[in-house]
């Protein structure tokens, strides 16, 4: 049986923390639970979308991915229509760079124009792609209309438009992180090789 430890911050937050001494390898997962229910219906695709920019880097780390994989690690992230979920997995001694990493883009994205605008581009092409573009490739759209009628799970994750991702202002973004990227909306959870001292509040 796994055992792990659970605490509430006093900013909210939902720790997490298994001590797995047998790899020499940990991870750190953080979910914010925000996901496409969350969106205005007239509005959708926002929660993938800021996904994607919440890898476009902060202030303190402008470079996301090349800091990651200095540290000789990975990560990816996904949306469902209830949740995000963010994780790094990297060499047990560098988990807490990972802390920092993702305690900065918890803290304030800054969300940079250049790549707000990259992002919302490749987010279209992947509605083009996997969507509209592809044999009953909206079938996901038409199942979920002809089963929810009210429920905001009526609309797909990646969006119910292209025309509401290509309408998608940065404003927009920053208004949803504002409102669901916020400590006591997320869960961490870590399975470090080591008990880390930490203060509070994150």
């Amino acid at each position: 049986m796994i055992e792990f430890q659970k605490k509430i911050l006093a900013n909210g937050l939902q720790v997490v923390v298994n001590v797995d001494t047998d790899t020499p390898l940990a991870t750190l997962n953080v979910m914010y639970k925000a996901g496409s229910r969350n969106e205005n219906p007239d509005r959708t695709g926002l929660a993938h979308l800021l996904e994607h920019c919440m890898f476009t880097g902060t202030e303190a780390f402008p470079d996301y991915d090349e800091y990651v994989q200095t540290y000789y690690g990975e990560n990816n992230a996904y949306t469902t229509t209830d949740i995000t979920n963010y994780y790094i997995t990297l060499p047990a001694q560098y988990i807490e760079q990972a802390f920092a990493i993702e305690a900065d883009r918890m803290w304030k994205l800054p969300l940079f124009e250049q790549g707000f605008l990259t992002q919302r581009s490749v987010v279209m092409e992947e509605m083009k792609q996997r969507t509209l573009n592809k044999p009953y490739g909206d079938y996901g759209h038409l199942l979920r209309d002809m089963i929810y009628k009210t429920h905001p799970y009526r609309w797909p994750v990646i969006g119910l438009t292209l025309d509401h991702i290509e309408g998608a202002s940065r404003e927009d973004l920053l208004d949803f992180y504002n409102s669901y990227y916020t400590p006591d909306n997320a869960v961490v959870v870590g399975n470090p090789a080591r008990i880390i001292k930490y203060n509070e509040p994150i």
